[in-house]
């Protein structure tokens, strides 16, 4: 009998050197396999403990990541987000 775990797509926010990115995988990655984040960095795909994400202080959102998140739903873009102002 599997304990199967359900994990959503969507909800993946890889951290590099404390700053979450999101992507756009259409499956899982495998530990080591390189994984694209919405900005254009890529990262070798590693995994942890959910309790362990700030385990080294507080993460930051990448701002590119959220601006192209924002735009491919069509939701507005804040006024003065620093990603905005640079493009």
């Amino acid at each position: 009998m599997d304990a199967v775990i359900y994990l959503d797509l969507a909800h993946i926010h890889p951290v590099v050197e404390r700053v979450w990115h999101r992507t756009d995988v259409t499956e899982v990655p495998d530990p080591g396999q390189p994984v694209t984040m919405l900005c254009g960095l890529i990262a070798s795909a590693a995994f942890e403990r959910y309790d362990q994400r700030s385990v080294h202080g507080p993460l930051t959102q990448c701002q590119y990541c959220d601006l192209i998140y924002r735009q491919s739903l069509g939701w507005v873009v804040p006024f003065g987000h620093r990603a905005a102002r640079q493009h």
